[in-house]
């Protein structure tokens, strides 16, 4: 039955679309934008890359969001022209005066005024019982049907338990451990989301949103998560650093520096000691013992050799 309701609303074809978009589009950019040397100067995974690949990601799930808006019927609080939060009191008010203008009596000249008047009709017949607007405010038209109160919220739980299994099995791994918990945090932060929106009432979206109903505004969140999930899965592989392996190529380094400085030393002290031969092998030979003066006695036995061999 999941299969067939989405196949009929085209949301099968679409996240068949989204994901082709992811692996094959998107990875190689995002992947390029945390590896190339021109982006990321002195490493992979710089601020720069990782603010380039966060900037390209959100630019295409945007553009993509922007698009699928685009082409959804108005809600009725829009087709009324009325805020989330408003009374019953406002929306009867609006409701007389947009049907007065768009009431085929009153158009004549335009052939789409009875298909406007009776959407606006049908919105006021949904929007005007306080139970009715909650709940399609809530859960959209499904919130509508009285037997798919159970079906909608199994629906918004099977959401949490598929990306819970698929975000733990695309995060297996020592390369994505920050993406599991950057994944996690943010599934947690939907999930407290929508309990305190759709559970406890609470649409902290309503001012800047004032006419998205709080269905609309999950759904738009629920396709954020899918991209958010892949961009943290891609940066957490490129910035990680494995610790066990760092310190061993640190030590590593740090053995080849040891080795490299011993071999310098052994180099430096066989330098000074052929040095020190080589000055050794240039000194005279005679220098080990210094020649002694003559004394008084052997210079005055000279002389009287002399006198003698000569009698002249």
């Amino acid at each position: 039955e999941l299969l067939s309701s989405m196949a009929e609303d085209g949301s099968g074809a679409s996240e068949i679309i989204d994901v082709v978009v992811y692996l094959f589009v998107l990875a190689p950019a995002v992947e390029w934008c945390l590896k190339s040397p021109r982006v990321n100067k002195s490493k992979p995974g710089s601020p720069r890359g990782i603010a380039l690949a966060v900037a390209l990601l959100g630019g295409i799930a945007v553009c993509k969001l922007g698009y699928e808006l685009a082409q959804r019927e108005p809600n009725h609080f829009e087709t009324l022209g009325v805020r989330v939060d408003a009374s019953a009191a406002d929306i009867k008010k609006a409701y007389k005066v947009i049907s007065l203008k768009f009431h085929p009596d009153k158009a004549p000249d335009d052939p789409d005024a009875p298909a406007k008047f009776m959407k606006m009709q049908a919105a006021y017949e949904v929007l005007k019982d306080k139970s009715s607007r909650d709940a399609y405010n809530k859960f959209g038209k499904a919130g509508l049907d009285p037997n798919a109160g159970a079906d909608s919220m199994t629906s918004m739980a099977m959401f949490y338990v598929i990306w819970l299994v698929v975000g733990y099995l695309l995060t297996m791994g020592k390369s994505s451990e920050d993406a599991r918990t950057w994944a996690f945090s943010g599934l947690l932060a939907l999930a407290v989301f929508e309990y305190q929106t759709r559970i406890l009432s609470q649409d902290y979206l309503a001012p800047l949103f004032p006419r998205s109903t709080v269905s609309e505004k999950l759904e738009v969140l629920h396709k954020l998560f899918p991209p958010f999930l892949h961009g943290s899965r891609m940066i957490s592989q490129v910035i990680f650093r494995d610790i066990g392996v760092f310190n061993k190529m640190m030590l590593e380094q740090m053995h080849l520096k040891v080795d490299e400085l011993g071999r310098q030393v052994l180099a430096t002290r066989r330098e000074l000691d052929a040095r020190l031969d080589a000055a050794a092998t240039k000194a005279p030979a005679d220098t080990s013992a210094p020649k002694q003066p003559a004394n008084e006695t052997d210079v005055t036995a000279a002389a009287a050799a002399a006198t003698a061999a000569d009698p002249a």
